[in-house]
């Protein structure tokens, strides 16, 4: 706890200063970096007050329970029928409800299905954390920066993106689930499962139980309205208050600080302004005129498409595509460029903010994955999830 208290102390130091910078160097560029990632910081805030109350309460355990009531009891059937199932949630709540949303809520979710049902928890883990970024390009909802593209002039609406981003779109998603089948079975293979944490439901859904008929109530409100015209950090905002006035009145203690990852939002902060300051520096002219101005070729989309995943991993997914959004103009180029800020950032630890989110719930779930194994895999993946998408667009 004192670490993460003094990791958060120097973070909020960096940010402060970081932004003081941007602010001095460039007070427009300041006010709309804030106008861009403030909504987003509060629905963070707000999602993961919701999915860590939940989760207290026991909500998942009771969802997953029900999810296993779907699935046949063969020893061998049913692991892979729950994974299957789990897969399918994991890529429609990416599609629909936004990485984010996967991030937090399917892991917290994935992490006691796989425990109780013998599948290999990194397998389960991998699966969640490539979906929530690889599956992100189908909808302008599946990912912030799809919807900073939507608003160019590239596109005339939801459909025209749509008509665009659909075959580069389902391309990834496919090569995703084929990727996360293939590590989930080397586990199973390579190993005996043995996990101290697997467990049938614990007396917390019952300590718990009113809690969890409002939480329960909460999500499921709360999911088809994150899909709905409702600003999404409006209506996470409300659900995040209902739960939080139902503790108070309940039971307090669940109410704490770290129910929120602050580490994990100070860093994009830093990340961010510091990709400010440099784009004020007139880089942004610069770089229009390193590509032409239609790009169609497969040479020259798969440069931008390099060029985003390349820059999400050295900064983060949200700050390179303002970065280098000077580059495109055109739909093809603008889907290249998004298939490179969404897919390829699966190698560092901060190229998204999905995958920080993700850690913080590994953490909470008392689950190890080394950053080291993360960004093995990631180099062997991402390569592929983004040059084959790219040729879709041919």
């Amino acid at each position: 706890m004192t670490n993460r208290f003094s990791a958060t102390a120097f973070l909020g130091l960096l940010s402060v200063l970081a932004l003081a910078v941007l602010g001095v160097r460039d007070t427009s560029g300041l006010l709309d970096l804030g106008a861009r990632l403030l909504p987003i910081f509060i629905f963070v805030i707000a999602i993961s007050v919701v999915v860590n109350v939940s989760s207290q309460v026991g909500l998942f355990e009771e969802a997953v329970a029900r999810l296993e009531k779907l699935a046949p009891q063969h020893r061998v059937a049913r692991p892979v029928i729950l994974w299957i199932l789990l897969v399918v949630v994991a890529v429609v709540v990416t599609v629909f409800l936004s990485l984010d949303t996967t991030a937090v809520m399917i892991t917290a979710l994935a992490i006691p299905l796989a425990r109780r049902n013998k599948i290999p928890v990194v397998g389960v883990a991998f699966a969640v954390v490539w979906i929530a970024n690889v599956a992100s390009l189908p909808l302008p909802v599946s990912n912030l920066t799809n919807l900073l593209a939507l608003s160019s002039n590239a596109f005339s609406g939801t459909f025209d993106y749509l008509s665009h981003s659909w075959k580069p779109a389902l391309c990834a998603i496919v090569l995703v689930i084929a990727a996360a089948a293939i590590l989930t079975l080397y586990h199973a293979q390579a190993s005996t499962y043995r996990d101290d944490h697997a467990s049938t439901a614990t007396s917390a859904n019952y300590q718990h139980r009113r809690l969890l008929i409002i939480c329960a109530v909460v999500v499921g409100v709360l999911m088809p309205v994150l899909a709905s015209p409702i600003p999404y950090w409006l209506s996470s905002t409300i659900a995040a208050i209902i739960v939080l006035l139902a503790c108070i009145s309940r039971n307090r203690e669940l109410v704490t600080v770290d129910l929120v990852p602050w580490n994990s939002l100070l860093l994009v902060t830093v990340i961010s302004a510091i990709a400010a300051v440099v784009h004020s520096t007139g880089v942004a002219t610069w770089l229009g005129t390193l590509t032409p101005d239609n790009p169609s070729s497969f040479a020259e989309l798969v440069s931008i498409a390099g060029a985003g995943g390349i820059t999400a991993n050295l900064m983060n997914n949200i700050p390179a595509f303002l970065f280098l959004e000077p580059m495109v103009s055109t739909p093809a180029s603008y889907i290249a460029l998004l298939i490179g800020v969404n897919a390829a950032p699966i190698i560092t630890p901060w190229a998204s903010l999905a995958t920080l989110l993700w850690h913080d719930q590994l953490r909470r779930a008392d689950v190890t994955i080394s950053w080291k194994s993360f960004i093995l895999l990631g180099l062997i993946l991402a390569p592929v999830v983004v040059l084959l998408p790219t040729a879709m667009l041919g």
